[in-house]
């Protein structure tokens, strides 16, 4: 930030003079230290003209919207696998059996994902247990 402009379009500007986080639109100049700010609300997306010095800005939290890619990039890994495998299940519902390393035999899986896995006793119980889960899913009930 420069002395001569203290905020940028792009920003995020949060603090007591907003309800709401603020986008920063527009940016001019009126005096030395003073500045036309043309703003829009993060949640409401209602446009706001205000007039801001030094001192408010000053009071208020700027955040930077532009990408700085220093993030952890195991953790940005992590976290899109724990999307994908929570997805997968919509799409292939003997998921959790196709990434196990076990080939159950054709009568286990109808025994298992058509009629034990529907009973909603036997689906309470697994809550508690999910090594019992595994040993079903595998087939060795």
């Amino acid at each position: 930030m420069s002395d001569n402009q203290p905020i940028h379009e792009g920003q995020i500007l949060s603090g007591a003079l907003f309800n709401e986080p603020m986008r920063v639109e527009t940016v001019r100049a009126s005096s030395t230290d003073i500045w036309t700010v043309g703003l829009v609300g993060i949640q409401s997306e209602q446009f706001r003209k205000v007039t801001l010095n030094r001192q408010d800005i000053k009071a208020l939290t700027i955040l930077d919207s532009k990408f700085n890619y220093k993030g952890d990039g195991n953790l940005l890994r992590l976290g899109l696998q724990a999307y994908s495998l929570g997805i997968a299940y919509e799409f292939d519902p003997y998921f959790g059996l196709s990434i196990s390393r076990v080939d159950p035999l054709p009568h286990q899986l109808e025994a298992i994902y058509d009629y034990l896995l529907k009973l909603a006793r036997v689906r309470f119980l697994l809550e508690f247990c999910s090594r019992s889960l595994a040993h079903l899913a595998t087939g060795e009930v």
